[in-house]
């Protein structure tokens, strides 16, 4: 008869756990996925400080190409950065109102993307010193309406800490 109630109240205990286990189990989450269009803001975790330089890549609306002006600006960045090894810079695209919230943060992206290209590859500046960010048109210099076309919000700002 011990023989019995052993096996049995084995067979409870293993049965009480299996119950246990398949209870204590977390649900399937749903798979929500993002649009393949939509890009999120990244917008730099730290300000650079209150010692940064400074520098603006002004663009045309709805363009993401650094023209003769810009050049220029990120030859002064080239220059500084090279005179300067210890130093990192934060590039931070931003847009004007102008478009749709998805297409103006993909377009700040491209922005970020078309000066740190310039730094890296056309500068030979380090990839490990420039970090790229964008925001879209969540943060802007001059706050305005939707599609309201703003030179001073069609910009990439460069810091240089």
């Amino acid at each position: 008869m011990s023989r019995r109630t052993i096996a049995w109240r084995q067979l409870a205990v293993l049965g009480a756990i299996s119950l246990l286990g398949a209870c204590a189990q977390n649900p399937p989450q749903p798979v929500v996925a993002n649009p393949p269009h939509a890009v999120a803001s990244n917008p730099p975790p730290v300000a650079p400080g209150p010692h940064a330089i400074w520098y603006s890549v002004s663009f045309d609306t709805n363009n993401g190409a650094i023209d003769a002006e810009g050049q220029k600006v990120v030859n002064d960045v080239i220059t500084y950065m090279r005179r300067n090894p210890a130093s990192v810079t934060t590039i931070i695209g931003r847009t004007d109102t102008v478009g749709s919230k998805d297409y103006n943060m993909h377009l700040s992206h491209q922005r970020a993307d078309a000066v740190r290209d310039a730094l890296v590859y056309g500068g030979q500046v380090a990839a490990d010193r420039v970090e790229t960010r964008w925001t879209g048109e969540t943060r802007q210099d001059v706050p305005t309406g939707n599609d309201v076309a703003r030179a001073a919000n069609r910009v990439v700002d460069i810091a240089i800490h």
